[in-house]
């Protein structure tokens, strides 16, 4: 779907800065900080502040449109589209790169704990932490 649909869609005015803030995340494989969002946008002549762009944000993961991810081993938010998948990833301890896994181990876990505890789990997170291929070379 293209982006000015998304956003008229989800009732959010369309803006230059709103649109680019999309396009880096469209763009990127992994979550990305609001810093990185930032310099992506000044590379591709958009100036824009820090406080908008986490204003805009907000706004879009209020919607639906963007969703926040936490990692344990970091204070920062980082941010990807909400493509309604869940989805884990291996970071590196080192170079900080991320990887995403596209199966769920904790898939059947949480099922098998919901029904055993009565609760109505609706998520989790799972952070797995090494070294990557490149990373390993260089020790």
């Amino acid at each position: 779907m293209e982006i000015k649909n998304i956003l008229k869609d989800k009732g959010l005015k369309i803006t230059k800065k709103r649109t680019g803030i999309l396009k880096v995340l469209e763009k990127v494989e992994h979550p990305v900080d609001v810093l990185e969002i930032k310099d992506k946008l000044n590379e591709n002549d958009i100036e824009i502040n820090l406080s908008t762009i986490y204003r805009a944000l907000e706004n879009m993961s209020e919607v639906g449109i963007v969703k926040k991810v936490n990692f344990s081993d970091d204070a920062r938010i980082f941010f990807e589209l909400d493509k309604n998948v869940h989805h884990h990833y291996l970071h590196c301890l080192k170079c900080k790169a991320l990887v995403m896994i596209d199966s769920c181990p904790l898939k059947d876990y949480q099922k098998n704990l919901a029904k055993k505890t009565n609760y109505n789990l609706v998520g989790h997170n799972l952070d797995i932490y090494g070294y990557c291929p490149k990373c390993q070379e260089k020790k």
